[in-house]
């Protein structure tokens, strides 16, 4: 697997008649049908951005005209579920910058992840993931490390000194109950752009409450709402195009899909459980997916179980128009989401 750079090097705009033949022709080779968007040159390198098969990338080449990689953009659920779930459990208070599929000269594909330490000055660092989710190689610290760092910064009063674990009595039968660990959420504000669509698509006298924003992995942001009849709604924006993606409606516990809740009921048979969260999402009229097409909607549900002490155990799933199950999630969609 090759090295990719983590930043990435000046590129410069230029026409297709001023990329050499040779890099034409690579590509040509390389991919069977294809159409170019944009050519970049950067050093000792020609880049195109382009479409295959209604898959959107980027292909590197060198100078002499030898195809290096692509790398295509995938969202997270694309994803194999290993890979995610190993992020999630190693990985607490890091965010995903971005997500990759490369196609390498050698033959060699594989998931590229991005992520950083929430926080201002941090640096990147990349975990690559075989197409099975495996980990394969990783720039970033180790993840035993970042658990116990993560976990003494959110319970600093549970760190303690050889010397007062000493002093501790044994005869200390009454223990304090464990508090909820909610770790403290940087602000964050929505670009002018987006924010000024949010505005004039919900002006504040049609709102009880929000907009609250925060931001999402794979360039999105979202804003908690509520209008002036107290339903909840969620607005996701692109903040690379600065656009509405889609809106999801928070329902009420009498519009639970029956659907849904038969296939709750089935899976989770003879457990108990509960509805934490369920969410209609609908995407907007102007939005297209990869394919060109406007995506159908789709309802997001969060269940939560009782595990050992007083924590929670939750289980994050979608679910297509007609309720038919269609994949789990790893993750909180963002900080504010189901904990």
């Amino acid at each position: 697997m090759m090295c990719l750079p983590l930043l990435a090097t000046a590129q410069t705009k230029v026409k297709e008649t001023d990329v050499p033949k040779s890099v034409l022709l690579a590509l040509e080779k390389t991919y069977d049908s294809y159409k170019v968007k944009t050519w970049y040159q950067a050093p000792g390198q020609y880049i195109a951005e382009f479409v295959t098969d209604g898959q959107h990338g980027r292909c590197y080449f060198t100078a002499g005209g030898d195809w290096q990689y692509s790398s295509f953009p995938v969202d997270l659920s694309e994803c194999p579920t290993m890979m995610n779930t190993y992020f999630v459990n190693n990985y607490p208070g890091y965010r995903i910058r971005s997500t990759e599929y490369i196609e390498e000269m050698s033959g060699d594909n594989y998931y590229r992840l991005v992520i950083v330490k929430k926080g201002i000055g941090s640096a990147d660092c990349e975990l690559i993931f075989d197409t099975r989710g495996k980990l394969q190689r990783s720039t970033a610290p180790d993840p035993d490390v970042v658990k116990k760092d993560y976990y003494t910064h959110a319970n600093p009063e549970d760190v303690t000194t050889d010397e007062e674990t000493s002093k501790t009595k044994k005869s200390d039968k009454k223990r304090p109950k464990p508090v909820e660990d909610v770790p403290e959420v940087e602000a964050f504000t929505p670009s002018e752009a987006i924010a000024a669509n949010f505005a004039k698509r919900y002006p504040a006298t049609r709102l009880s409450a929000g907009p609250d924003w925060y931001e999402r992995d794979n360039g999105e942001c979202v804003a908690y709402y509520a209008n002036n009849q107290k339903n909840k709604f969620e607005a996701v924006y692109s903040m690379t195009d600065e656009k509405l993606i889609k809106t999801g409606k928070v329902l009420d516990k009498d519009r639970y899909k029956s659907a849904i809740i038969k296939y709750l009921n089935e899976k989770f048979k003879g457990e108990k459980y509960k509805v934490e969260k369920m969410v209609v999402y609908e995407f907007d009229s102007k939005y297209r997916g990869a394919d060109g097409k406007k995506p159908k909607p789709y309802t997001y549900v969060v269940v939560s179980q009782k595990a050992s002490g007083h924590t929670l155990k939750y289980t994050r799933m979608e679910f297509d128009n007609a309720g038919k199950f269609t994949g789990l999630l790893a993750q909180p969609l963002d900080e504010r989401d189901v904990q």
